[in-house]
């Protein structure tokens, strides 16, 4: 048990160090921190509807990661090393691992990749290019091979949510949402998840479901924002 909270612990160190380098950049040039970091105020029906487009997301991925699995599956001794430092077994554990994995981690890496890094390659390099090139180095960075296209999905989506509202904090909430849903999958018991799964994967229902709140949602996530002009710093 208490290694398992040692592994935590370092899980929320490394996510809360994850921004120093780029936070000490950011002070020592003055630029605003609202600014490099898309820190830009939106509505709660914004974030509302960014949550059910990560409710989907969440499910549609983890079908994707079942689907993956048939044809590269990953060794299972890594995989049980990556769902014991995921598991909880008290409450102080499980305080950490939300804290750690679900909090910190989306907004630390939100800021770093989506605020910072996919900011400052929009201003070098066309849009469309500057958002992959964002997410491929984001998921490269997650050292997975076997989570490569489930993650650079779920990259991409972001990428697009900050790029749409200009903002970080719909991405930070569907990136919340999906590590909270990958929380939860992995400390359940399978036996109690019949509603869920059939036959190894995702039911079709659940299925149907995901992708209607990831349209669904999107839809009216682009009804209440448009791209901006300009995106540029503020000293």
């Amino acid at each position: 048990m208490w290694g398992e909270s040692l592994n935590q612990g370092k899980i929320l160190l490394i996510e809360s160090l994850t921004l120093l380098p780029v936070l000490i950049f950011v002070l020592v040039k003055k630029f605003s921190f609202r600014e490099t970091f898309r820190w830009r105020k939106v509505g709660g029906h914004l974030l509302f509807v960014s949550g059910i487009i990560g409710l989907g997301l969440g499910v549609v991925i983890d079908e994707v990661d079942c689907l993956i699995q048939i044809f590269f599956p990953m060794p299972d001794e890594l995989f049980q090393g990556m769902k014991e430092v995921m598991m909880f077994h008290s409450l102080g554990e499980f305080l950490i691992m939300i804290l750690a994995v679900i909090f910190v981690a989306a907004f630390a890496e939100e800021m770093l990749f989506r605020g910072f890094f996919q900011g400052s390659l929009e201003r070098n390099m066309d849009v469309p290019r500057a958002v992959f090139v964002a997410s491929f180095v984001f998921t490269l960075l997650h050292f997975n091979p076997w989570w490569f296209v489930e993650i650079l999905i779920l990259s991409l989506i972001l990428g697009v949510l900050v790029l749409r509202s200009g903002s970080i904090f719909p991405s930070v909430v569907v990136h919340a949402v999906n590590n909270a849903m990958a929380v939860f999958l992995i400390n359940t018991n399978p036996a109690t998840l019949d509603w869920y799964r059939l036959k190894g994967h995702v039911s079709p229902v659940w299925i149907i479901l995901g992708l209607g709140c990831v349209v669904f949602g999107f839809r009216i996530f682009y009804g209440l924002t448009e791209l901006p002009q300009s995106s540029t710093h503020e000293k």
